[in-house]
């Protein structure tokens, strides 16, 4: 009987540990797509960046054409600038889904280390960490 029940403490704890290894896998599976959808979303950014960016210099050269002399610029330098106030905004909006995908790390009052997630002390210079938001 000793036999059993030892067996069947075994494949319980064995139940249990993948049970954990399951648990863990779903983590993993859920960062890794969250870090693919915040590395979309950092080359859309960009992409938008690059726009503005020649949104900005047209607008340079058409502002410069009517300080020249050049007539009837006018619409075009409102578009440019209603089209970088309009990618100005998509930016935002997505460096606001790339920080709720990524949290900010809570970093030492002390020594301005980063601090592990969960860490209730810094392990450089041991001072305690500052509570997370959500914590009493």
């Amino acid at each position: 009987m000793d036999f059993l029940q030892k067996m069947s403490e075994t494949a319980r704890g064995l139940q249990e540990k993948a049970r954990e290894l399951g648990d863990i896998a779903k983590e993993v599976t859920r960062k890794s797509g969250d870090l693919l959808e915040v590395t979309k979303l950092k080359y859309e950014m960009s992409r938008l960046e690059k726009e503005m960016e020649n949104n900005l210099a047209g607008l340079g050269t058409v502002v410069y054409q009517k300080f020249r002399g050049a007539g009837d610029v006018d619409e075009e330098i409102d578009r440019l600038c209603q089209s970088t106030s309009r990618l100005e905004e998509e930016i935002k909006a997505l460096d606001l889904q790339i920080q709720k995908l990524q949290p900010k790390t809570l970093t030492c009052t002390q020594c301005k280390a980063d601090l592990p997630p969960g860490g209730k002390y810094c392990s450089f210079c041991g001072a305690a960490a500052p509570a997370e938001d959500g914590e009493s």
